[in-house]
């Protein structure tokens, strides 16, 4: 057994998600409700150091019992430590690799901050989803675009995508993945959601496509 992925994220009509110089918000009222229900439904969320240096992201749930657990994938140690999600309202998990200076790990434990070192200079993926796993991390919410989500995709770790369409048309902006995808991933429509003038596309990576475990 190895942690259930799912992919929730937001896009322009024309695919990006975001511009290099201004924040853009996507998703309305209602869609933000399906993402705290979709956060609430997990284990923990996971997202890229990136995605907290340029959104600084609270990863908050309302009005759930159950917080999830808040995992960064930062091998190299370079979250600020005044990051909303280091704020304490809820577990936190800094993944790094041996690269980090000692220093900023120990600043982070000083602060609550569970550290878990992997890997010599960039965090195996792999190995990060048994270790949560081995935590009783058994279903996981991946977030935000860039290299997490792309290495994430290329290592056949996705399971399941809620992708929303928000009626914009950008230009020029931030693709969803930073660099190529290495290989195809074939999904199948699990079903369309209308809220407002939004769509949401639910896809299911198929089981014949991913790495064996």
């Amino acid at each position: 057994m190895q942690t259930y992925v799912l992919f929730n994220t937001a896009m322009s009509l024309d695919g990006r998600v975001g511009k290099k110089d201004a924040q853009i918000v996507f998703a309305n009222k209602l869609d933000n409700y399906r993402v705290h229900r979709l956060r609430g439904s997990v284990d923990a969320l996971l997202i890229g150091v990136e995605t907290v240096l340029s959104d600084d992201p609270e990863l908050v749930v309302s009005e759930q019992v159950k917080k999830p657990i808040r995992v960064i994938v930062d091998s190299k140690g370079e979250i600020p430590l005044n990051s909303k999600v280091l704020d304490g309202t809820a577990k936190t998990i800094v993944v790094v690799s041996k690269a980090i200076n000692p220093m900023t790990a120990q600043r982070l434990k000083d602060r609550g901050i569970e550290v878990i070192s992997l890997g010599e200079y960039a965090v195996p993926l792999r190995d990060l989803m048994w270790a949560l796993y081995r935590r009783g991390i058994k279903k996981i919410m991946l977030e935000g675009s860039g290299t997490l989500s792309r290495r994430m995709f290329n290592e056949g770790l996705v399971n399941e995508l809620y992708i929303t369409i928000a009626p914009m048309l950008i230009g020029q902006g931030i693709d969803l993945f930073q660099g190529q995808l290495d290989k195809n991933a074939e999904l199948d429509l699990e079903g369309i959601l209308q809220y407002g003038d939004q769509v949401v596309l639910h896809y299911m990576v198929r089981r014949t496509e991913r790495e064996a475990d």
